[in-house]
C-alpha cells in the first residue's frame, strides 16, 4: 500500500466533514488512508460509516478496540466477524503483536451483551490452542449454548477439571452434548455426563466411538435403557460392545436392531447365538400377532408406524405428515397433540414440512434441547406460540423455568432478528 501524501492527507480531512453519509462511508473502507482517519470515523455520528470502520481490516487497533464498545449491535458484529477472518492469518509465535491486539479486542468482545457476538468470539477460538485460558472458561461457561456448544466440545485448553465443574454446575440444555462431542472424552468424563442423568448427553456419548467409558458405566447405562429409546441404535454400534451388555441390550431393542447387534462380528459365539436367540424370539412372536396386531404393539415395535385414525395400511409418520398436509389438517392442533402423545419424529417431521426447513436442522434442535431454537423453528413453520410451549414442555421436557413463553415481538419471546439467527445457527 502507498502510503498517502501529503495532499491526499489533506483531502481526505475534508472528506471527513462531508456532510453526506455515502461519501463519509465510502472514506472508512479505504485502506490507503492514515490510521489516524480511520480513528477519527469511529466517533462518526452514523452507524454505518462506524461499520464501515469495524469491517475494514486496515483498520489500526486502537480504533477496533475503540468499536468493541461501540453502542450499535451491528457494529460490533461487524467487527467480530472482520477479527474471525484476521486470527487464522495470524500464526502463534508469529506477528506476536498484531495477535495480542486480536486477543485483547475479543476478550472486550467476548463480554458482549449481544448472543450472536459471542458466538462469533466462541466460534473463533474454539480450536485456537495459545487463546487465553481465563476467557475460554469464560466462554465455556456462558449461559447461552450458541456461545458455550463450540468451546466445549472443541478447545484443547479445558482440562478434565474444568469439564468436570461446569458439568455437576449450572449450564444451558445441551452444554453437556456438546462435551460428550469432543473428541477426547475420559472415563471421569463420561462418569460425571451418566451421572447426570442427561437423555441426550447420554446419546451422544454413546455415540462418540472415542469416549472412554467403563464397563460399570456402561451397565448402569444399559439397565436405564429399556424405557429411553434414543439410546438404543447408539447402544448396538458401541464400540467394543461387552458381550454380557449385548445380551441384555438383545432383550429390549426392536427386531431390527436386534438382528443388526447378532450380526456384529466381535460378539463370540456363544453371545451371537444368544442374540440370535432372542430375534427369534421376536420374529415368531410378530407372525403370531400379525393376523390382527394390536396397533400399539406395532408403534412400539416400529417407531415409524403412524398409529392414530385416518393412518392408512403400513402408513410411515413421514406419509402421515405429508397427508395432513394435502388435507390442510397438519396444523396447530396437529403437532400441539403430537407433542403431548410424546411423537417426537411426528413433530420433527411436521415443523420441517411446515417450515420448507431441513429434518436433520429441526433433529438438531432437539437434541439441543433448545428453546429458542423450538421457538424460531414454530415461527417459520407459521404456527402459534402455545403450540412452542407444548414442544418445550413435552418434547423438550424442559423444567418450566426454561421454557419461553413471553412477548417480545410480535407476540414472539425473541425478535425477529433473533428467530432469524437462531435458524441459520441450527442450519434451517
Amino acid at each position: 500500500m502507498t502510503p498517502q501524501t501529503d495532499e491526499e492527507y489533506e483531502s481526505a480531512k475534508r472528506l471527513l466533514q462531508d456532510p453526506d453519509v455515502f461519501v463519509r462511508t465510502n472514506l472508512a473502507k479505504r485502506t490507503d488512508v492514515r490510521p489516524e482517519i480511520l480513528y477519527y470515523l469511529t466517533e462518526d455520528i452514523d452507524p454505518t460509516v462506524r461499520g464501515a470502520v469495524a469491517a475494514n481490516a486496515a483498520s489500526p487497533f486502537h480504533a477496533n478496540l475503540k468499536l468493541a464498545r461501540d453502542q450499535s449491535e451491528d457494529v460490533r458484529a461487524g467487527l467480530a466477524d472482520k477479527v474471525q477472518m484476521l486470527l487464522p492469518d495470524l500464526k502463534p509465535g508469529e506477528q506476536d503483536a498484531a495477535r495480542m491486539r486480536v486477543m485483547q479486542t475479543l476478550e472486550v468482545l467476548a463480554k458482549d451483551t449481544a448472543t450472536r457476538i459471542r458466538a462469533v468470539v466462541a466460534e473463533t477460538l474454539k480450536d485456537v490452542p495459545d487463546a487465553p485460558a481465563d476467557l475460554i472458561r469464560q466462554l465455556a461457561r456462558d449461559t447461552e449454548l450458541a456461545v458455550a456448544s463450540p468451546v466445549l466440545q472443541f478447545s484443547p485448553l479445558l482440562t478434565d477439571e474444568d469439564l468436570l465443574e461446569i458439568i455437576r454446575g449450572k449450564h444451558p440444555e445441551g452444554a453437556l452434548s456438546a462435551v460428550a462431542r469432543r473428541s477426547q472424552v475420559t472415563e471421569a468424563i463420561s462418569d460425571a455426563i451418566v451421572a447426570a442423568d442427561d437423555v441426550d448427553a447420554v446419546t451422544t456419548l454413546l455415540g462418540n466411538s472415542s469416549a472412554q467409558i467403563r464397563e460399570e458405566t456402561l451397565d448402569l447405562i444399559v439397565n436405564r435403557a429399556p424405557a429411553r429409546q434414543q439410546w438404543h441404535g447408539a447402544l448396538v454400534d458401541r464400540p467394543r460392545l461387552p458381550n454380557s451388555a449385548a445380551i441384555k441390550i438383545a432383550a429390549f431393542v426392536a427386531d431390527a436392531l436386534s438382528q443388526r447387534l447378532a450380526a456384529r462380528p466381535d460378539l463370540d459365539a456363544a453371545t451371537r447365538e444368544a442374540v440370535t436367540a432372542e430375534v427369534r424370539k421376536r420374529i415368531a412372536e410378530a407372525a403370531s400377532d400379525r393376523g390382527g396386531a394390536d396397533p400399539k404393539k406395532r408403534a412400539v415395535a416400529d417407531p415409524n408406524w403412524a398409529d392414530g385414525p385416518g393412518g392408512g395400511a403400513g402408513e410411515t409418520v413421514a406419509d402421515k405428515v405429508k397427508r395432513l398436509r394435502r388435507e390442510k389438517k397438519l396444523d396447530d392442533a396437529a403437532v400441539t397433540a403430537a407433542a403431548q402423545n410424546g411423537e417426537k419424529l411426528f413433530v420433527k417431521l411436521a415443523l420441517a414440512e411446515l417450515g420448507g426447513m431441513r429434518a436433520d436442522a429441526i433433529d438438531k434442535i432437539l437434541t439441543a434441547r433448545s428453546a429458542k431454537g423450538i421457538i424460531a423453528a414454530v415461527w417459520k413453520a407459521k404456527l402459534k406460540l402455545p403450540t412452542a410451549v407444548a414442544i418445550q414442555q413435552k418434547t423438550l421436557s424442559l423444567p418450566p423455568k426454561s421454557v419461553l413463553n413471553g412477548t417480545k415481538w410480535d407476540g414472539w419471546p425473541l425478535t425477529e432478528e433473533e428467530l432469524k439467527w437462531q435458524l441459520e445457527f441450527f442450519g434451517a
